[in-house]
């Protein structure tokens, strides 16, 4: 890498951890509001107040938050369950969480931030990247979410000078089966392309994505999941010659939960690696497989903030990357 392409890289990491520890400390401050109680502002002229008000307003300790009340979704139901409900995140005994490579398996309501440094191998015109991704998703009901996505890209040729741009995208996912142990999901996804960066094709993928809670299958294994997921991509529009039309990408993930989520500052402290492949079916690199693990840690250091961190390496060979290091926040509201 160059002097300047040093210096730039430099600069950008620190600007994109400025802005994850600003959206963290925010989130972390609205997180630590005082509750309030809302019996407290209808009480009498006497000032009593409503007893079971008072009774609903003090929180459920969250060791025993573990969801019962809500129905099961499955494919057999999907036209006629969930649609109607308003949604709620199903706590279960192991954390069904967000993690870094695999495609997430539920709805949720959050805002989040991600941000990656790529170091590129084996390219004669690239030498490393930075990604900065932010979105918010918002689940309508208990079946159907919506996500928008807006991201800036960083690229530092072997050559300079640099170059960058944004994107933009627009993700849905339907939720297609949730019960106490397991959960699937569908999502479509169009990404717009990043013409800073000399993209011109627009993206569309197709993900299905499943968890499963290991621990009502081996109970000594504590609370263990296993993630998985399948996205098929097809770039459309203007490309140069030998470019990739058609590819694939897979993955699995297992994840260990370690503290209760009433641990504080270190809520849900879970460890994870993650295996995750991609294949091109078509162009110059047809038949060409990437493979990365990733190991990686996600903890909440406040109610409904969290924070993850994790490193890919490649293990295939010719790989297109030396190492990809990662960290997302995330503030579920």
């Amino acid at each position: 890498m160059t002097g300047s392409g040093a210096r730039g890289s430099v600069w950008r990491r620190r600007m994109a951890v400025g802005l994850l520890a600003s959206a963290a400390l925010a989130g972390a401050a609205r997180g630590q509001e005082p509750d309030r109680l809302p019996g407290l502002a209808a009480g009498g002229s006497d000032g009593a107040i409503d007893a079971d008000a008072a009774a609903a307003a003090v929180p459920v300790p969250p060791e025993k938050a573990t969801t019962e009340h809500l129905s099961d979704l499955s494919i057999g139901n999907f036209f006629t369950e969930g649609w109607n409900q308003g949604w709620e995140k199903w706590r279960h005994h192991t954390p069904d969480m967000a993690l870094l490579r695999v495609t997430t398996n539920f709805l949720e309501r959050e805002l989040r931030a991600d941000y990656a440094n790529t170091s590129v191998a084996n390219s004669t015109t690239l030498d490393s990247t930075d990604f900065l991704n932010m979105l918010i998703a918002y689940a309508v009901n208990r079946r159907l979410m919506l996500e928008v996505i807006g991201n800036y890209q960083w690229n530092d040729p072997v050559h300079p000078p640099p170059v960058s741009g944004s994107g933009a995208a627009f993700l849905t996912r339907f939720q297609l089966v949730e019960n106490a142990d397991q959960s699937y999901s569908f999502q479509a996804r169009v990404s717009a392309p990043n013409r800073g960066i000399g993209g011109t094709q627009t993206s569309l993928q197709f993900g299905l994505a499943g968890w499963q809670d290991v621990h009502s299958w081996v109970p000594a294994l504590g609370r263990f999941g296993l993630y998985y997921s399948f996205q098929y991509e097809a770039l459309l529009g203007p490309r140069k010659a030998g470019a990739t039309q058609n590819d694939i990408g897979y993955d699995v993930s297992l994840a260990e939960t370690w503290t209760a989520p009433s641990t504080k500052f270190f809520d849900n402290v879970t460890t994870f690696v993650e295996f995750f492949g991609q294949t091109f079916l078509d162009g110059a690199s047809s038949g060409k497989t990437n493979v990365t693990v990733t190991p990686g840690f996600r903890f909440w250091f406040v109610p409904e903030n969290s924070i993850s961190f994790g490193v890919d390496f490649p293990v295939s060979r010719q790989p297109a990357i030396h190492s990809v290091y990662r960290a997302t926040y995330i503030l579920n509201f």
